[in-house]
């Protein structure tokens, strides 16, 4: 009863605090840009709190320390709720996403206000390479999620290395993010994830429902590539770095 109590109220939150998205994305395309990617950050960070996730970060001081430019991040893609997670550690990430995003109701806004590059179905790596490109070209930090699809957090696929090249071409960082999800035991949890054809319906009621759930995002060393890597070689440590921290039970002390 507690359980599904806890779910509700987090549930009507929710709702509360996505009509005041919808107050934000009206007047989003009035705002200086810089201004609008860190009111986008705000709102999707303050979305963790609203479902009841508490938030642990390692080396964010890692994205500050970047040199100027755009850059690369390679995070492992466990369920929708890496998204806000994500989103909400600096302001200026653009997403490579889906195009249906684009009409989903308050997210879908938002998105496309804060710069996300949309990818039409059916043209896969490509599209996604030639967004990656745009947004490195623009001095964007570009989120994208190299293995294609989600795990349950408990390994990492293969990273596409195609997404890597506009990257190694403009020899901008990498940054690989590794994302694990903690019960309120200090346990990994699948509760957030997203796979196979499960509709979002019960994951998100598991996400709302849960007592205690924890994100831990450890942002690695980045990788800078030069002229003599290629992107196969780099994809390889990326997933190499970031694979080895899921592996990790514990979260390690700060660097």
């Amino acid at each position: 009863m507690r359980r599904f109590l806890r779910g509700l109220t987090r549930g009507v939150r929710l709702l509360v605090y996505f009509v005041a998205g919808l107050w934000l994305t009206r007047r989003f395309a009035r705002l200086d840009e810089a201004v609008r990617f860190e009111q986008a950050r705000a709102w999707l960070e303050g979305a963790s709190r609203v479902l009841g996730v508490r938030v642990r970060v390692q080396g964010l001081d890692r994205l500050s320390d970047l040199p100027p430019g755009g850059s690369l991040w390679l995070p492992n893609h466990v369920s929708w709720l890496d998204i806000p997670l994500l989103g909400g550690l600096c302001g200026g990430a653009v997403f490579v996403a889906k195009s249906e995003i684009r009409r989903w109701p308050v997210i879908g806004r938002l998105a496309r206000l804060s710069g996300t590059e949309f990818i039409e179905r059916g043209r896969g790596s490509e599209a996604a390479t030639e967004a990656v490109a745009r947004g490195l070209e623009h001095g964007r930090q570009m989120l994208v999620f190299a293995e294609g699809t989600t795990t349950d957090g408990h390994m990492v696929r293969r990273f596409h290395a195609r997404l890597l090249g506009p990257a190694v071409q403009m020899e901008r960082p990498v940054v690989p993010i590794a994302l694990r999800y903690y019960d309120s035991q200090g346990k990994r949890t699948t509760a957030p994830a997203f796979i196979g054809k499960e509709s979002l319906w019960p994951s998100l009621w598991r996400v709302l429902s849960s007592k205690g759930l924890e994100a831990r995002i450890d942002v690695l060393e980045p990788i800078y590539p030069t002229s003599d890597d290629n992107r196969s070689e780099i994809a390889r440590r990326a997933h190499h770095a970031v694979a080895a921290r899921i592996a990790t039970q514990d979260y390690p002390d700060p660097d």
